[in-house]
């Protein structure tokens, strides 16, 4: 018996490929360009890097059972569809169902490594263990819960067979909402901390919205949840095809959204190599030389970017800002000091870092820790 899916085509084939060839092809372009970064900045690969690359394999590994499902004629009404090809079909769907679950654990895995390595507050360290400890358990009883959902396993492909099942979609149900769970649990992790970072508000916005663009995940996993109600034992080689394509999306997107907050230094990369840094350059000479007609004091282009960003009080109440707040930005962060306005000059002895505090920035994606700095100033007028 033919049913219909609202919204889709009688043949979803061209449908399914188009979908899970377009998203593929975005994480592994996110997964390259995240080696690109990390080979820009000099840095080796460490266990988060590894981690992804291994799930953009596996993605590869489930891919390869898709594209057999939709050979066997997944995407097409039942009544189009040999039975035995209705068979494979099924069966093959196991196996994608298993291996399904084990990408999303290694993205998962992998954001937590990297938050793991970036943030050094003992509490995300303790939040990163209680969540991948979650996360393996929750994989290994769905991989149990998968492979027995009928009893005997064959009954699932030959209904008539005596035995009894439990109800599928129910089975992917409860697994698309632990999934959705997991996903806010491991978003949501370093905002708090970002918050209470010395920085400007616009900074921590971008610094949460770096680290937010995962939530595409979260938006991709609801809607396959909604997908799944539109599955029928009736017809089920057809109605099957949009369950399995939001699958490769959900997959991919969390693949991508893993590598979005580590890409800046090759977006920079290319945009210097297609002719953007040239442009961007001029821009910025533009503003210093604007900024340097209004400055009484020493000049601003001069003021290198410093990462503390305060502001102090001069005698009238104003406040006196760093060349990074005035909005001037300069390449040179050998000497960092500060712009002396209005008449007021300021000496800066700054604690210098231990060995320890170097070897913890050296790696990270966002230097998080060079943000807290020791100073003492002293204040003179002339």
């Amino acid at each position: 018996m033919a049913v219909t899916i609202p919204g889709y085509a009688d043949d979803l084939q061209p449908w399914s490929v188009a979908v899970c060839v377009s998203v593929t092809v975005l994480a592994l372009i996110s997964v390259l360009l995240r080696i690109l970064a990390r080979r820009e900045k000099g840095q080796a690969l460490w266990w988060d890097d590894y981690m992804i690359i291994f799930s953009m394999l596996w993605n590869f590994l489930v891919l390869g059972f898709v594209f057999a499902m939709l050979a066997e004629g997944m995407g097409l009404h039942v009544e189009n569809v040999p039975m035995a090809n209705v068979i494979m079909i099924a069966k093959y769907l196991v196996v994608a169902e298993i291996l399904y679950v084990y990408n999303l654990v290694w993205t998962k895995i992998s954001i937590l490594l990297m938050f793991y390595r970036i943030f050094r507050f003992s509490y995300i360290k303790k939040a990163a263990y209680a969540i991948g400890a979650f996360v393996i358990l929750w994989v290994i009883c769905i991989t149990f819960l998968f492979i027995f959902i009928c009893v005997p396993v064959e009954k699932l492909w030959y209904p008539d067979l005596p035995g009894h099942c439990i109800n599928q979609v129910g089975t992917w149900i409860a697994n698309a909402a632990s999934t959705i769970l997991s996903d806010m649990a491991i978003l949501l992790l370093p905002i708090p901390r970002i918050w209470q970072l010395q920085l400007r508000t616009s900074d921590k916005l971008a610094l949460s919205c770096a680290f937010g663009l995962g939530f595409f995940v979260v938006f991709a996993s609801a809607y396959r949840f909604t997908v799944l109600f539109s599955y029928s034992a009736l017809d089920p080689s057809y109605t099957l095809a949009p369950t399995v394509g939001w699958t490769v999306i959900e997959m991919s997107a969390g693949i991508t959204s893993a590598c979005l907050p580590t890409l800046v230094p090759a977006l920079k990369l290319i945009g210097r190599t297609i002719g953007l840094g040239r442009l961007m350059s001029l821009t910025t000479t533009r503003g210093t030389t604007h900024d340097q007609k209004g400055s009484t004091g020493p000049s601003a282009a001069s003021a290198p970017r410093h990462e503390l960003h305060k502001s102090f009080p001069d005698k009238d109440g104003e406040f006196v800002r760093l060349s990074d707040e005035a909005g001037v930005s300069t390449d040179d962060d050998r000497s960092p000091r500060l712009r002396p306005d209005q008449d007021v000059s300021y000496i800066v002895t700054s604690v210098p870092r231990t060995k320890d505090d170097k070897r913890r920035t050296s790696t990270d994606e966002i230097p998080l820790n060079s943000i807290r700095v020791q100073t003492d100033f002293k204040q003179t007028r002339t």
